[in-house]
């Protein structure tokens, strides 16, 4: 085994350690959900009343849970939430619950929210009938909620304004305003191009 040191960094080679694992992909969109009511939600309790809370999942992910609202069945919750989402194929699943201390939570009903039909940068209101899946025919109330999903492009105009920072000439600037224009499925690739090749043009 040897080590060397480049650039200030350590290097010792070889090793039967794995590397690190790679960190997830960027997300590219940013969804904002208020959670504002719920509606003649089912009756869990035998008191004749529930009390609910929400959660939200993304491909098997839970991403938010809502407060418990004790006994009520038109609960009003008001709870707000930003969701960075890597894929619009995946719907958001929302589910209820009463919940009961000590014991298991009894389902209350369930809804998706299906990303690809929502309209960009735009505050929607949505109703989600709720549903138990085993008993489709069932009314188990609804939920009301507003929703807003806005493409993230924050990170392509860092890129750019750091572009602008290093170029000495227009190509590479202009390379990349062609590909943020054209919306390439390989923007991520061909900015770090350009940034490099900006870069290496001052030495």
């Amino acid at each position: 085994m040897s080590s060397t040191k480049s650039g200030g960094i350590n290097i010792v080679g070889p090793s039967n350690v794995e590397p690190p694992p790679q960190p997830p992909p960027p997300a590219m969109y940013q969804l904002d959900i208020v959670l504002k009511k719920g509606k003649g939600l089912a009756i869990r309790d035998r008191t004749g009343t529930s009390d609910p809370y929400v959660k939200f999942k993304i491909a098997g992910k839970e991403v938010f849970r809502s407060k418990t609202i004790h006994k009520n069945l038109n609960p009003v919750w008001d709870e707000r939430v930003s969701l960075l989402v890597e894929t619009l194929r995946d719907p958001l699943y929302v589910k209820v619950f009463d919940y009961d201390f000590g014991l298991q939570d009894d389902f209350m009903g369930s809804a998706y929210l299906y990303l690809e039909s929502l309209e960009h940068q735009r505050a929607l209101d949505v109703t989600l009938d709720l549903k138990d899946p085993q008993y489709p025919e069932h009314n188990l109330g609804s939920l009301e909620l507003s929703v807003t999903l806005t493409p993230k492009e924050g990170d392509v105009r860092d890129a750019v304004r750091n572009l602008e920072i290093y170029n000495n000439s227009d190509y590479s600037f202009i390379s990349v305003f062609s590909c943020i224009h054209h919306k390439s499925s390989f923007l991520g690739e061909s900015l770090l191009y350009f940034k490099i090749k900006s870069i290496t043009s001052l030495h």
